[in-house]
């Protein structure tokens, strides 16, 4: 019985072969674990609770098939020419503030396919840049700092945010809209920005794409959103002023007090009489006409000196000297009164005696 020999090119083609069956299957398990390992962000996830919630919206949006078939028209199907288009409506420019208040999105989707559609769903989404990536990029923020709200029917609805196989951030509401061909409906998209969104986010691209039921997708409509973050300064801390020490007011002696109301000095006589000398005679006045007689002079009458209110005198003070009517003066103007009424007996003696004659 004979046997048969492998020659030695068979079997170095036979281990070839198992050692190429190894490799390729240790390179396809590395392959493997490494497309299931977590990133920094995955497709469609979210960043939190905020972003948790839209499992039930996903299953609401996806009818079943029962559901699609009673909803479906029993009318023919129809055929779109292309698919619906998006833009921005009456929204020149935009710009949110960092805890400012919230920033309208006006949107247009149009229809001019050749046919009606029953359900056009809009998606906005969000690409933040920091100034600190360069130009063109898209930065990576957190879903809690943006909150974005939508208006089909007139309520307002917060959507959830998710992120695509890059940092940027869509949403998208359960329920589209109607639109007929050859028309267009609106809605509006709301963003805000938290107070504490990081100090070096500078813009947002804003994107709007819609989707039909169909399937059929419209073009991206893009444009920019400044930000502004306000810089919070914290006060300088304030040291208090120390207060000046107050200076003693100098004491005043109590000599210099003033006196609250000044002493009056009493009223002079209101006019001193001529004096008369005793040296002259009496003889030597001559007799005159009667005519030309000088009336006898008037006695002067004593005048009293206005006394003066009464005040206390400060301590210290010397009263004042009295003058009145007992003074020297007082006594000459009797003395002269007498003398001129003895003048005055003569002369009338006199004029008696010459008309006797």
């Amino acid at each position: 019985m004979s046997t048969s020999v492998m020659p030695a090119s068979a079997k170095n083609t036979v281990v070839r072969r198992r050692v190429a069956a190894v490799a390729a299957t240790v390179l396809l398990a590395g392959s493997v674990q490494l497309l299931t390992a977590e990133s920094s962000w995955a497709c469609g996830s979210s960043d939190g609770p905020v972003a948790a919630a839209p499992k039930a919206a996903a299953k609401a949006a996806a009818p079943k098939g029962d559901t699609a078939k009673a909803d479906a028209p029993k009318t023919e199907a129809v055929t779109h020419d292309g698919g619906p288009e998006i833009g921005f409506h009456m929204t020149p420019t935009l710009a949110v503030t960092a805890g400012g208040p919230k920033v309208d999105i006006g949107v247009g989707i149009t229809n001019f396919t050749g046919a009606p559609y029953r359900n056009v769903v809009p998606t906005l989404s969000l690409a933040t840049h920091l100034a600190g990536d360069g130009d063109g990029g898209v930065s990576y923020v957190a879903s809690k700092y943006l909150a974005v709200e939508y208006n089909a029917d007139g309520t307002w609805k917060k959507l959830p945010l998710r992120r695509g196989c890059d940092p940027t951030l869509f949403a998208t509401p359960a329920k589209g809209v109607p639109i007929a061909d050859g028309r267009a409906n609106h809605v509006t998209f709301r963003v805000s920005l938290a107070a504490d969104a990081p100090a070096d986010l500078d813009l947002i691209h804003v994107g709007l794409g819609a989707t039909a039921e169909d399937g059929a997708r419209s073009e991206w409509a893009q444009k920019e959103m400044t930000v502004k973050v306000p810089k919070v300064t914290e006060p300088a801390p304030t040291t208090p002023a120390k207060p000046a020490p107050a200076k003693p007011a100098p004491a005043k002696p109590a000599g210099t007090t003033k006196p609250a109301a000044e002493p009056t000095t009493a009223a002079k006589p209101a006019a001193k009489p001529a004096p008369v000398s005793d040296n002259t005679p009496a003889a030597t006045a001559k007799p005159t006409a009667p005519a030309a007689a000088a009336p006898a002079a008037p006695v002067a009458p004593k005048t009293t000196p206005t006394a003066a209110p009464a005040t206390t005198a400060p301590a210290g003070t010397p009263e004042l000297a009295q003058t009145g009517a007992d003074t020297p003066n007082g006594l000459l103007a009797g003395i002269a009164a007498g003398i001129a009424a003895l003048g005055a007996g003569m002369v009338l003696t006199v004029r008696r005696l010459r008309a006797q004659r």
